[in-house]
Protein backbone atom coordinates (compact mmCIF):
# COMPACT_ATOMS: atom_id res chain seq x y z
CA UNK A 1 0.00 0.00 0.00
CA UNK A 2 1.22 3.45 -0.86
CA UNK A 3 1.96 5.91 1.89
CA UNK A 4 0.10 8.94 0.47
CA UNK A 5 -3.43 7.44 0.85
CA UNK A 6 -2.55 6.28 4.36
CA UNK A 7 -1.28 9.74 5.29
CA UNK A 8 -4.45 11.29 3.85
CA UNK A 9 -6.65 8.91 5.90
CA UNK A 10 -4.70 9.64 9.11
CA UNK A 11 -4.91 13.39 8.51
CA UNK A 12 -8.63 13.05 7.76
CA UNK A 13 -9.25 11.11 11.00
CA UNK A 14 -7.18 13.63 12.97
CA UNK A 15 -9.19 16.49 11.43
CA UNK A 16 -12.52 14.83 12.26
CA UNK A 17 -11.38 14.22 15.86
CA UNK A 18 -10.21 17.81 16.17
CA UNK A 19 -13.54 19.17 14.90
CA UNK A 20 -15.49 16.84 17.17
CA UNK A 21 -13.49 17.67 20.30
CA UNK A 22 -13.52 21.39 19.66
CA UNK A 23 -17.31 21.38 19.32
CA UNK A 24 -17.83 19.53 22.60
CA UNK A 25 -15.45 21.62 24.65
CA UNK A 26 -17.23 23.87 27.05
CA UNK A 27 -17.28 27.48 25.96
CA UNK A 28 -15.85 30.11 28.25
CA UNK A 29 -18.17 31.08 31.05
CA UNK A 30 -20.83 33.51 29.96
CA UNK A 31 -22.92 35.51 32.37
CA UNK A 32 -25.69 33.23 33.49
CA UNK A 33 -28.21 36.01 33.62
CA UNK A 34 -28.17 38.84 31.13
CA UNK A 35 -28.84 42.11 32.84
CA UNK A 36 -31.99 43.83 31.76
CA UNK A 37 -31.96 47.16 30.02
CA UNK A 38 -33.23 48.83 33.18
CA UNK A 39 -30.33 47.37 35.15
CA UNK A 40 -27.89 48.58 32.51
CA UNK A 41 -29.37 52.08 32.70
CA UNK A 42 -29.13 52.04 36.49
CA UNK A 43 -25.53 50.85 36.33
CA UNK A 44 -24.58 53.65 33.94
CA UNK A 45 -26.36 56.24 36.10
CA UNK A 46 -24.63 54.90 39.18
CA UNK A 47 -21.26 55.18 37.45
CA UNK A 48 -22.04 58.79 36.60
CA UNK A 49 -23.36 59.83 40.01
CA UNK A 50 -21.04 57.87 42.29
CA UNK A 51 -17.74 58.22 40.47
CA UNK A 52 -15.06 60.33 42.03
CA UNK A 53 -13.15 61.06 38.84
CA UNK A 54 -14.36 62.92 35.75
CA UNK A 55 -13.00 60.06 33.62
CA UNK A 56 -15.18 57.52 35.41
CA UNK A 57 -18.19 59.80 35.09
CA UNK A 58 -17.52 60.21 31.39
CA UNK A 59 -17.33 56.43 31.10
CA UNK A 60 -20.84 56.27 32.58
CA UNK A 61 -22.08 58.88 30.11
CA UNK A 62 -20.55 56.88 27.27
CA UNK A 63 -22.29 53.74 28.57
CA UNK A 64 -25.57 55.64 28.57
CA UNK A 65 -24.98 57.04 25.07
CA UNK A 66 -24.17 53.57 23.78
CA UNK A 67 -27.43 52.26 25.23
CA UNK A 68 -29.38 55.21 23.80
CA UNK A 69 -27.91 54.55 20.37
CA UNK A 70 -28.69 50.85 20.66
CA UNK A 71 -32.24 51.42 21.96
CA UNK A 72 -33.43 54.70 20.40
CA UNK A 73 -37.07 53.89 21.18
CA UNK A 74 -36.48 53.80 24.94
CA UNK A 75 -37.92 56.94 26.52
CA UNK A 76 -35.90 56.55 29.75
CA UNK A 77 -32.62 56.53 27.86
CA UNK A 78 -33.63 59.54 25.77
CA UNK A 79 -34.77 61.33 28.93
CA UNK A 80 -31.45 60.80 30.71
CA UNK A 81 -29.45 61.80 27.65
CA UNK A 82 -31.57 64.96 27.43
CA UNK A 83 -30.76 65.79 31.04
CA UNK A 84 -27.05 65.26 30.38
CA UNK A 85 -27.31 67.58 27.38
CA UNK A 86 -28.91 70.28 29.55
CA UNK A 87 -26.22 69.87 32.21
CA UNK A 88 -23.51 70.31 29.61
CA UNK A 89 -25.22 73.30 27.98
CA UNK A 90 -25.98 71.44 24.74
CA UNK A 91 -29.51 72.70 24.43
CA UNK A 92 -30.11 71.75 20.80
CA UNK A 93 -29.21 68.16 21.64
CA UNK A 94 -31.48 68.41 24.66
CA UNK A 95 -34.34 69.59 22.44
CA UNK A 96 -33.80 66.63 20.13
CA UNK A 97 -33.80 64.19 23.06
CA UNK A 98 -36.86 65.67 24.78
CA UNK A 99 -38.78 65.79 21.51
CA UNK A 100 -38.03 62.09 21.14
CA UNK A 101 -39.24 61.44 24.70
CA UNK A 102 -42.49 63.31 24.01
CA UNK A 103 -42.90 61.38 20.76
CA UNK A 104 -42.43 58.08 22.61
CA UNK A 105 -44.42 59.00 25.74
CA UNK A 106 -46.61 62.05 25.29
CA UNK A 107 -47.87 61.77 28.87
CA UNK A 108 -44.41 62.31 30.38
CA UNK A 109 -45.18 65.85 31.49
CA UNK A 110 -41.71 66.66 32.81
CA UNK A 111 -40.37 66.04 29.29
CA UNK A 112 -42.66 68.79 27.98
CA UNK A 113 -41.31 71.11 30.67
CA UNK A 114 -37.68 70.27 29.90
CA UNK A 115 -38.40 70.74 26.21
CA UNK A 116 -39.79 74.22 26.92
CA UNK A 117 -36.80 75.09 29.14
CA UNK A 118 -34.38 73.92 26.45
CA UNK A 119 -36.13 75.99 23.80
CA UNK A 120 -36.04 78.99 26.14
CA UNK A 121 -32.29 78.49 26.66
CA UNK A 122 -31.91 78.57 22.88
CA UNK A 123 -33.94 81.83 22.83
CA UNK A 124 -36.60 80.14 20.71
CA UNK A 125 -39.56 81.60 22.59
CA UNK A 126 -42.08 80.57 19.96
CA UNK A 127 -41.28 76.87 20.36
CA UNK A 128 -41.00 77.26 24.14
CA UNK A 129 -44.51 78.78 24.23
CA UNK A 130 -45.85 75.94 22.08
CA UNK A 131 -44.34 73.33 24.41
CA UNK A 132 -45.73 75.15 27.45
CA UNK A 133 -49.20 75.46 25.91
CA UNK A 134 -49.21 71.72 25.28
CA UNK A 135 -48.09 71.12 28.84
CA UNK A 136 -50.82 73.37 30.25
CA UNK A 137 -53.45 71.41 28.30
CA UNK A 138 -52.13 68.05 29.50
CA UNK A 139 -51.32 68.83 33.12
CA UNK A 140 -52.97 70.01 36.29
CA UNK A 141 -51.95 71.23 39.71
CA UNK A 142 -48.35 72.24 40.38
CA UNK A 143 -47.07 71.26 36.94
CA UNK A 144 -49.76 73.31 35.25
CA UNK A 145 -49.07 76.29 37.54
CA UNK A 146 -45.33 76.11 36.76
CA UNK A 147 -46.09 76.03 33.02
CA UNK A 148 -48.50 78.99 33.26
CA UNK A 149 -45.93 81.01 35.24
CA UNK A 150 -43.19 80.25 32.74
CA UNK A 151 -45.47 81.06 29.80
CA UNK A 152 -46.31 84.45 31.32
CA UNK A 153 -42.60 85.20 31.72
CA UNK A 154 -42.01 84.43 28.03
CA UNK A 155 -44.64 86.92 26.79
Amino acid sequence: MKRSPLVAVVIGIALVLYIYTSSVRPTPAVKNVQSTLTEQIQEALSNIKNSESPEAQMQGVLQMKSLADKYPQNADLQWNMGLFSVQSGQYQKAVNRFEKVVQLDDNRLEAHMQLALSYAALKDTSQARTALSTLIEKSEGDMQNRAVTMLEKLK
